[in-house]
Formats: structure tokens, C-alpha cells, sequence
């Protein structure tokens, strides 16, 4: 039989004990599957006639309260009976599901199973032989499954058919088998028959992986020419590489085929992680190795452009960053967010959209009689509008939520209105504006007056916290402070540097390249990601080196009283 006409039941018991002698069944579940879906599923809590021991409820949740009021094995059984079916019986660890589900059967006096049967443990021993443990929690981890309810019984089963699915189809791409006869001899062979691992990948997890550091960096895994055919970052180079030459026997066959021929490994450490970000990007797009994907090129991003060179000024967006006075904001993802942020800033604020040749016209314009504009050519009330560009300017620092609420405001409306479609889309319009804006609030700042200190605690390295430094939007050095506690020698390095990196009398670069601004791009988007570990300490003109170590050094001392 075909495994894509075969039905497959997926049952977990949970148990008072490890015993099918002494012990007795808890619950029962089971997914019914179809074609890799599932068109039906059973749970049942079953009174065992016993208590529940403490350590099986801190396990599984199940209280001997919870079972006292549920039917007995006797009433659970036929229903159970009736849902398998003439299914395979499948379970990971099969032996001991099936040894209490027989052990039950024996007790009301009927026959023990006879369905056909299959184990996912076995077929993972077999076809995982790399992974460190074939157990369902390791499993799940590896194959990023998220399932509601892990250890109980229909939750684990659930799991369990994702396993189920994924292991069939590993052996259908590896091994050509796709009948269930297959599959059932499969999991009864002895391991020196199933296909072994590669000896190259047995000599790069037993002489390379080994030596490489627990540090962030970027790798490079190389062909036999050493040529390049992958890199990649890590915030910790051993789990990383690990990770690569773990259970390649599951791995895409892209990745399959790339692990074929990798002969060596190399890496670079670097001090943080955001230094390897940085690294992988540059060295990605110098040597294009055949295996990224991404990052192979530099791309223009849209930036939000507020000309406050200008009496009158505008919004706009643009792909390049210059020297001309005016203040960008971004990068944002494409042209589309960079419309919307544009439009919203018009809707609400009215910036006025005409060009100066019109402007000194001092005539009203389409975009006044749409009230789009507050018409500055009429009412040359230059005070006025420069109070609604400092409110624009908090709006795209992320510093004021009003035009949020207001949006929110207007979903709220068109619900209750029952214009589903308009709430809809002015609902995506504030999710976008929501990310965008966060990321903007971490920096405060339009780019080139993005001058900080982030203050960078990882809990995983509790023996130092990390100031990353950042100039005129880019990232320039990182300083790692290491804990407990501050040293005399520690604080003259950071006020040399403070002193280097914010000279008030340096001047911000001219026309950034697309490196630059990719690289503005990727610390945006890793101070978003790590927001929760990050306090700024920001730099301004007025603000002397000796202020700023002075401020970082309170916020570092904070931080590590937290960390202890």
C-alpha cells in the first residue's frame, strides 16, 4: 500500500508511573492521519483508579482531582477501539505506549492489539543518527515544532505525526521508499544497513568542531579547493557550526548537497555580535560564495527625507543620503512603507507637497483645497509650521504615539461602522508604522545625529557587558566592559574613546555609499531585535566625553547589579 492511501492513528498515553504492570493509564490521545494531514483527533481522561502521583501532575498537569470524575479504562477503551480503526498504530517509543494500551486491554479481559505498527523512535535511530537525542522534545526543537499542550497526550501526539511526517519524507527523497511495507521493514533494520554519514563530516565533527570558540564571529565552511561556499554569522560559533553537521541526514537537499562537498571550516571571531552581523555582510558580498542566497548585493532602501533646510519644509523619500542639510530617517523596507509613512505624515500634518516655484507664488493649490496642505504660500506664518514640523520630527523618532492612536481611532470606527475592509487596511497601516516607529525610538535621532553609547547586557555572558559605539548612524567600535567590578584603567580606555569617537569638532561624512547605508540598515535592524537588552546613552555637542563616560559608567553599573 502506498503510504499517501494509508491511515495512520498517532497515539501518546500519559501514565501514573513507568510500569504497564503497576501502573495504569492517565489519558489518552491520538491524531488520525491522512496524506501527511490530519482529519480527526481523540482525547480522553481516564480515572485510574489510584492517585496521581506529584511528580506525574508537575509533568503532565494532571491532577488526581482532574481524573476523579472521568470514565473508567472499561468505558475508554471500546471508544478508543472504535477511532483506531484498522489504522496503523503509530507512537514514538511505541513499546511503551503499546505495553499499558495491552496491559489495559488484558485487564477488562479483551485481546491485546493486533494493528500493524510503527515507531518514530526507531525510524529517527535510523535516519537521525546524528542527532544528539531522538527523544520528542529534542525532536520537536530540531524540527521547530510548536504544538499546544507538549506532555500531554493529545498534544504529544500532535507532535508526534509532525515527526511522523517529516521522517516519511526523508525516506522517501533518501531511500526511495513510499509503501508502508517500506516503512515497517525500515524501522527493523539493523544500523549498519542504513546508509552511514559521510566520512568527511565524521572527520569535520571529531578533528574541527571541537576547536571552535564559544564567541560570536563568522564562519566560512570551504570546498576542497578552498573555495568558499558558505558564511555565515553566530552569536556562538560552536552551536552554530554544530548545528550544521548535526543530523544532516535531515537537512534540505540544498543544504545536503552543500555539506557533500564542504572539506574545511574556518572562522573569525569578533568581540560582539553585531561586529559578526557586520563582518558576514561585507565578506557575503566580496566573495559571493555559491550557497547564499542572500545578501549577495548592496540594495538602495528607501529613507525618509525631511528637508528642514527649507523655511517650508517637506517630506519625501529617497535611496541616497546626502550632505544637504536635510534630516533622514530609516531605512525602511521598500518603496511601499515609505509611501505610507509619507502619506500618513500628510494626512496628519499637513506638510505642505507643492515645489518652491509654486510656493513663491503665494496662490492656494490642490493639495490646501484637499487639506493636504496648511498653506503656507497664504498665511507665511513660518513659526506656525515650524511647530508642526517638530511634532512631525517626534512622530518619526518614535517619540509621539498620538498619530497611532489616532489610526487605532479610526479602525475602532470603521468596525463599528462594519467597513471591515477599511479597518482591515488601516489596521496593516499601524502594524508597519508600530515596527517602524520602534525601531526609530531606539535611535531618537535623525541618521546623522544618531550619536550613542548602546549598553549591551547578554544574559548568556554574564562576565561582561558591551558599549557599542555609534556615530552619525554607524557603527564604529565596540568596548567590552568586563564585570565585576570597574577598574581605573577601564574608564580612562572608555573616555579616550568617548573622546575619539564624539570630537563635536568632526563632521559628519558626506554622501554615504549603499555599503553604508546597508550597514545603518542591518544596526537598525539588530538594535530592534535585541531592544529588550539595550539602554542608549546619547551624545550630543553639548554634552563633554567626560559627561558621557560618566553617564555610561551609571548605566553599567546598574546593569551589572542586574546581572548579579
Amino acid at each position: 500500500m502506498d503510504i499517501a492511501d494509508a491511515t495512520f492513528v498517532v497515539t501518546d498515553v500519559e501514565t501514573t508511573g513507568t510500569s504497564a504492570d503497576d501502573n495504569r493509564v492517565l489519558e489518552i490521545g491520538a491524531v488520525k492521519v491522512r496524506d501527511g494531514d490530519v482529519v480527526d483527533q481523540f482525547q480522553q481522561l481516564v480515572n485510574p483508579q489510584q492517585s496521581v502521583p506529584g511528580r506525574i501532575t508537575e509533568m503532565t498537569g494532571i491532577t488526581t482531582g482532574m481524573v476523579f470524575e472521568a470514565p473508567p479504562i472499561e468505558a475508554v477503551l471500546p471508544e478508543y477501539l472504535e477511532f483506531l480503526g484498522e489504522a496503523l498504530l503509530v507512537a514514538h517509543n511505541l513499546s511503551f505506549d503499546e505495553s499499558f494500551l495491552n496491559a489495559e486491554f488484558g485487564r477488562i479481559g479483551r485481546a491485546s492489539l493486533s494493528n500493524e505498527t510503527l515507531c518514530t523512535l526507531r525510524l529517527a535511530r535510523r535516519l537521525l543518527p546524528g542527532l544528539d537525542s531522538k527523544g520528542l522534545s529534542r525532536l520537536a526543537q530540531f524540527y521547530d515544532i510548536d504544538v499546544d499542550g507538549r506532555h500531554r497526550a493529545l498534544g504529544d501526539a500532535e507532535a508526534t505525526s509532525i515527526v511522523l511526517h517529516r521522517l516519511l519524507s526523508q525516506l522517501a527523497f533518501e531511500h526511495e521508499i513510499d509503501t508502508v511495507e517500506g516503512v515497517l521493514r525500515f524501522q527493523h533494520q539493523s544500523y549498519q544497513t542504513v546508509r552511514s554519514v559521510p566520512a568527511h563530516i565524521e572527520d569535520i565533527r571529531e578533528d574541527v568542531l571541537p576547536e571552535a570558540p564559544n564567541a560570536p564571529g563568522v564562519y566560512v565552511l570551504k570546498n576542497s579547493s578552498g573555495t568558499p561556499l558558505y558564511i555565515g554569522k553566530a552569536k556562538r560559533l560552536d552551536d552554530r557550526l554544530r548545528s550544521h553537521f548535526t543530523a544532516v541526514e535531515s537537512s534540505g537537499a540544498r543544504k545536503r548537497k552543500m555539506l557533500q562537498k564542504v572539506r574545511s571550516v574556518d572562522w573569525t571571531t569578533t568581540g560582539t555580535e553585531l561586529e559578526a552581523v557586520l563582518l558576514e555582510s561585507r565578506r557575503i558580498k566580496a566573495e559571493k560564495p555559491r550557497y547564499n542566497r542572500a545578501q549577495r548585493r548592496y540594495y538602495s532602501r528607501p529613507f525618509i527625507r525631511l528637508d528642514t533646510a527649507h523655511e517650508y519644509p517637506t517630506i519625501s523619500w529617497t535611496r541616497r543620503l546626502e550632505a544637504d542639510g536635510a534630516e533622514y530617517y530609516g531605512p525602511v523596507r521598500n518603496t511601499d512603507q515609505a509611501n505610507m509613512v509619507v502619506d500618513v505624515v500628510g494626512q496628519f500634518f499637513r506638510l505642505r507637497e507643492c515645489d518652491d516655484e509654486r510656493l513663491h507664488l503665494g496662490q492656494r493649490c490642490l493639495y490646501a483645497d484637499m487639506d493636504r496642505c496648511t498653506a503656507p504660500c497664504e498665511t507665511e506664518d513660518a513659526e506656525t509650521y515650524a511647530k508642526v514640523v517638530a511634532r512631525v520630527r517626534a512622530l518619526l523618532t518614535g517619540q509621539d504615539q498620538t498619530v497611532l492612536d489616532r489610526l487605532r481611532e479610526r479602525m475602532r470606527s470603521a468596525s463599528e461602522q462594519l467597513d471591515f475592509e477599511k479597518a482591515a487596511e488601516i489596521r496593516d497601516t499601524v502594524e508597519q508604522l508600530e515596527r517602524i516607529l520602534e525601531k526609530q525610538r531606539i535611535a531618537a535621532a535623525p541618521i546623522r545625529r544618531h550619536n550613542a553609547v548602546l549598553v549591551h547586557t547578554d544574559n548568556d555572558r554574564a562576565d561582561r557587558i558591551d558599549l557599542l559605539l555609534v556615530r552619525h548612524g554607524q557603527f564604529e567600535e565596540a568596548l567590552a566592559w568586563t564585570l565585576p567590578p570597574t577598574t581605573p584603567d577601564q574608564r580612562a580606555q572608555l573616555l579616550d574613546r568617548c573622546r575619539s569617537v564624539f570630537d563635536p569638532d568632526a563632521d559628519p561624512p558626506e554622501a554615504l555609499s549603499k555599503r553604508d547605508a546597508t550597514e545603518i540598515r542591518l544596526l537598525s535592524h539588530w538594535t530592534y531585535a535585541h531592544r529588550d537588552e539595550l539602554t542608549a546613552v546619547r551624545w550630543t555637542a553639548e554634552r563633554s566625553p567626560a559627561a558621557l563616560a560618566d553617564a555610561i559608567e551609571t548605566v553599567v553599573t546598574n546593569q551589572a547589579e542586574v546581572c548579579t
